[in-house]
């Protein structure tokens, strides 16, 4: 009799195309997953993979099998998922694990997912970063700012953020010619999220149509401690309206140029087989709805 368990072991290695990475995705030791494999082979009578070094690559009967089980299974396990979720006497809420900037999860998703009876398991990091955390089945949704073309990985629009640049409240200018307000930025002390100028970069292509040819005077892996930075003086920088209003509110910092801003778009990315959980499909209409 075929154990369940091989199934699911045997998806995992389809996936992954490797023993050992199936095997730490699905937090099993290695010979583990290789006892699956064999065990289901024998049942089947036939190899399901060709095992080529550093690469499983799965033969005709090995796709054959995949294509058929994989609705089975999911559908069986989003069945469970509508079924835990639903009832009422459940201690436990479902869990989805979530990757984010940290300064976006913390000011924007935080209000839209408080009321939802989802336990959230939270990593932050770039943009890079969280796409490897996707594909490796580590997380299970992530933000973005990268929509980067993919097999397998599905994008929703969100919100488009503004940008704008941000001083402290003691500065003065009144410049109004681009050479003269470009000729200005360009003598400031800059605070920036990376040596590479990520925004300041593309708020330069926006407005100046060239590169900024300036160095950062401080480089600030976290936007709320650049703002942080802003208001103690330590220079400016370009940073999202989402994230400075309530230091508007109490004139801690102001906006230069207020006609000169650049917009990023998030997006939430999810694995194309996980579109129909009815977890996911919860928190994105949360996140899509407008603050």
């Amino acid at each position: 009799m075929i154990d369940f368990e091989w199934y699911r072991s045997f998806i995992s290695i389809y996936k992954h195309r490797s023993v050992s990475a199936a095997a730490k995705a699905r937090i099993l030791t290695q010979p583990a997953m290789s006892q699956h494999l064999a065990a289901l082979e024998a049942e089947i009578g036939e190899p399901l993979f060709i095992r080529a070094p550093r690469k499983m690559i799965p033969t005709d009967k090995g796709k054959e099998l995949y294509t058929k089980i994989v609705p089975l299974i999911e559908n069986l396990e989003n069945t469970t998922l509508e079924m835990l979720h639903s009832s009422t006497g459940n201690e436990r809420a479902p869990v989805i694990r979530i990757g984010s900037p940290a300064e976006y999860f913390t000011i924007r998703t935080l209000p839209k997912i408080r009321d939802l009876n989802i336990r959230f398991l939270s990593q932050f990091g770039v943009a890079g970063t969280l796409l490897e955390k996707l594909e490796k089945d580590e997380v299970d949704l992530i933000l973005t700012t990268q929509k980067v073309q993919q097999q397998g990985i599905e994008y929703q629009k969100l919100e488009d953020e503004v940008f704008v640049a941000v001083v402290p409240p003691t500065y003065e200018t009144n410049l109004e010619s681009t050479a003269e307000i470009e000729g200005w930025l360009n003598k400031q002390n800059w605070l920036s999220y990376g040596l590479e100028l990520p925004i300041i970069r593309r708020y330069w292509r926006d407005h100046f149509k060239k590169r900024p040819n300036f160095q950062p005077c401080h480089v600030i892996p976290d936007l709320r401690s650049i703002l942080e930075g802003i208001e103690n003086g330590l220079g400016m920088s370009i940073l999202p309206t989402y994230l400075i209003e309530k230091s508007l509110q109490e004139n801690r910092v102001k906006i230069l140029f207020p006609e000169l801003t650049t917009e990023n778009t998030i997006y939430a990315a999810y694995k194309v087989e996980h579109k129909n959980n009815p977890v996911l499909v919860k928190v994105l209409e949360a996140l899509k709805r407008k603050s």
